[in-house]
Parts: C-alpha cells; structure tokens; sequence
C-alpha cells in the first residue's frame, strides 16, 4: 500500500508540451537497435519483475484530478476527487467527483461506459492506453493491449534519451521508456507518467499528466492499494446510477 501524506493538490500552470517525436537514427542503428521485447522486459524488471506484478490481481487508487484549461471560454479550473478500481482479467471502474457532479467510466472486459449527470450510455472504443494504464498487471500485458508493437527508434524527450515503440500506425500513440532507467515515461504524445514509487512490492506512477486541447488534466494518486477486495459487478454497465 502506498499512502502520501501531506500531498498538496497539484496545479499545472499552462499546459504540457507536445512536441513531435523526432526519431534520431545513427549511421549503423540497425546493428545495435534494441528489440521490443527488450525494451519491455526492461521495463519489467525497473518495475519490480514479473513475480512481484503477477502477484497483483487488484489495485485500488485514490487521488484528485486537476482540469486547467485557461484558453476555453470561459476558462475552465476544476478539481475533482477520484477513486478508481481494477482487477484482472481486465475490468475498471472510475468515478470522479467535483461540485459539479459525479462522473463514472467502467469496463467490464466486453462493454465500455460511462455517465455524466446520471445518464448512463455504452461507448463504442476503448482507449487501450488507458485502459493499460489501470490494469494492475500492465508491465506484463503490453501485448495483449498493444498487439502490433514495433520499435521506432531512439529520441530526445524531455531531456533524455527514450526508446520510441510504435503501437498502430498512429505515430501521435506510440510509447517512449526512458532508456536510462527503463521505465514507460510517454504513454501517447499528451500522456506523461512520472513519480515512480513502490507499492507492494511494485513500482507504480503516482502521477498522470494528460495535455487536451487548451489545457491539460493532472492525475495524482495519494493512496495505491494492490490485492484489496473489489466488487466486479461494479465493472458493468448498470441500467442508472445513484
């Protein structure tokens, strides 16, 4: 379990860089380009091995969300609780709360949902970066989220050096893990994950940053719990909420 305490709510100021990946390839890359299944197995091991993320078959994360988006109009700030379940084999449930209402988004492993102001309606995609992103076991899933992975490249981000890995042919998509440390940095070009800490044994980002159109929404997780009781039937789809 991880608890931070004293944690500030967090405000983003402006909004996040999105920049296009350039790729840099070297004169004899090819010889020394490191495989996908390298790149992921690095991954797995900065995490915590494949041991310690097998052992979790539930994660429970609560936290606040800040939404800034300063360019709208009218201009849009607004913080919001957020309490998220997930289990495997594959099934969440998200729910968002603020003065201005509550907001839920589930996934049963078939049907994907969500509701604002108490109507209830089935979506027809899932965002399979996202939907890694809470599985508790996702440093041992990415192919089952991500099938059709090829590596990029090498690049600059942020300062560091980033294997690029391609997940459909969306460039805008594609993951870059910190070729120094390991670990998944970049999860699309506006999903930044950073704050790695160890909870049971595993290391998890407590903070997802998500850059939008005008502005940016700022996850930041003050409690992760692994293996706790978590109802399922909470994943479906119900015909109205409370």
């Amino acid at each position: 379990m991880l608890t931070l305490l004293g944690t500030r709510s967090l405000v983003l100021a402006g909004t996040i860089s999105i920049l296009p990946i350039s790729v840099v390839k070297a004169p004899g890359v090819e010889a020394q380009t490191p495989h996908v299944d390298d790149i992921l197995e690095r991954h797995l091991q900065a995490v915590g091995g494949r041991e310690a993320v097998e052992r979790c078959s539930t994660r429970a994360m609560t936290g606040r969300v800040v939404t800034d988006l300063p360019t709208w109009t009218p201009p849009v700030y607004e913080k919001a609780l957020v309490d998220i379940r997930s289990a495997v084999p594959h099934g969440f449930i998200v729910r968002q709360q603020s003065p201005e209402g509550t907001w839920w988004d589930g996934y049963d492993g078939t049907v994907r949902w969500s509701s604002e102001g108490g109507e209830v309606r089935r979506r027809d995609r899932l965002d399979a970066r996202f939907a890694w992103f809470l599985h508790p076991q996702n440093a041992v899933r990415f192919r089952e989220f991500f099938p059709d992975m090829r590596f990029r490249g090498e690049s600059e981000l942020d300062g560091r050096r980033v294997y690029v890995i391609d997940i459909d042919d969306h460039p805008s998509h594609a993951l870059c893990f910190d070729a120094r440390s390991g670990l998944l940095v970049r999860l699309g070009y506006n999903g930044v994950l950073s704050d790695y800490r160890v909870v049971d044994g595993v290391r998890v980002p407590v903070r997802y940053a998500l850059s939008r159109k005008g502005g940016s929404s700022t996850y930041t997780f003050d409690r992760i719990e692994h293996n706790v009781p978590v109802d399922r039937g909470q994943f479906a789809m119900p015909a109205e909420l409370p």
